[in-house]
């Protein structure tokens, strides 16, 4: 259920390696650690078969987001801006210690947040943005009581504490309270997974606390990539973004990406059965998708698919 990359005979480095950035909370696998003083990450190998192109190798480099999972839990500051800047520079400290020179780009939820944020500031790296279910995207509707229907327990938590304070408050009592308020990840994954979650948000929740400083009460980013997608990503970057139809998200932010961006590469995908854990509802589906998504990067197709000539 890992996605994966086609790296065929003859295609040039660039093409060869995918960077894979987790959404928050819920890292779903960890293979092999690499130890490093920011992240642990693992690099796996994995062969298929192909009927064209026959036996090829696919090479995944992914991280859990430092303060998350099995990663360090670096202090970040408590400020938005400032916090997202620090992600982004530890992730290029993750790229240079894999020796990636450019790469392809896959983020999912804060990930893909993440990841667009980090295009932004080191355009010349990503040969591709792969955003899956991004978080962070639409503005938060400017309207009296955006969030009225909430219970106030709820909101007022919201507003003062981590998402998952509770689940630390219980103590060994945690994975219970887990598995009953996300039985979806139980009935994918298994019980050992929600072991594995609680034990890595048991600890220092450096990274929750980040993101608890980058959104708004409940769930809206304070800094919408929305309001700056337009303007600030280099419209050379080519944008794959794919949805789950039952997900949380507001998948309509995709579209919106590809009117802010006409003169750009962007393809939009809508999984059907498929929640905010797309990878994971539907695995083959997804697969398929990224299958797409590395032909069109082997061939260029989303170069030579932008006239430059029409960019600003």
């Amino acid at each position: 259920m890992v996605p994966f990359l086609q790296n065929r005979p003859g295609v040039s480095g660039e093409n060869g390696l995918t960077g894979y950035l987790h959404g928050n909370r819920l890292q779903m696998r960890t293979l092999k650690t690499h130890n490093g003083p920011f992240c642990k990450t693992f690099r796996q190998s994995t062969r298929i078969v192909l009927s064209k192109q026959g036996m090829v190798i696919i090479w995944l480099h992914a991280m859990d987001l430092p303060g998350f999972a099995r990663s360090s839990r670096v202090p970040f500051t408590p400020d938005a801006e400032a916090a997202e800047g620090e992600y982004v520079e530890l992730i290029d400290k993750w790229r240079e210690g894999m020796g990636l020179d450019r790469f392809i780009l896959l983020g999912h939820s804060f990930g893909a947040f993440l990841a667009c944020s980090y295009a932004m500031k080191y355009p010349s790296r990503v040969r591709h943005l792969v955003l899956v279910d991004p978080w962070g995207f639409s503005i938060k509707p400017a309207i009296e009581g955006a969030d009225r229907g909430l219970p106030l327990l709820i909101s007022t938590f919201a507003t003062h504490f981590n998402p998952l304070t509770p689940i630390r408050a219980v103590g060994p009592f945690g994975p219970s309270l887990m598995a009953r308020i996300r039985p979806d990840l139980t009935n994918i994954f298994g019980e050992p997974f929600i072991n594995y979650v609680y034990h890595c948000n048991a600890q220092e929740p450096s990274g929750e606390t980040a993101f608890f400083h980058m959104q708004i009460p409940i769930g809206w980013a304070k800094r919408p990539m929305l309001e700056r997608i337009g303007t600030q990503l280099d419209p050379l970057v080519p944008i794959t973004m794919v949805y789950g139809l039952r997900s949380w998200m507001d998948s309509s932010a995709g579209q919106k990406v590809n009117d802010l961006r006409p003169f750009s590469y962007v393809s939009l995908y809508h999984v059907r059965r498929a929640g905010h854990h797309v990878h994971a509802d539907q695995p083959e589906e997804f697969n398929a998708i990224l299958k797409e998504v590395y032909s069109v990067v082997d061939s260029e197709q989303d170069r030579t698919s932008v006239d430059q000539s029409t960019l600003p």
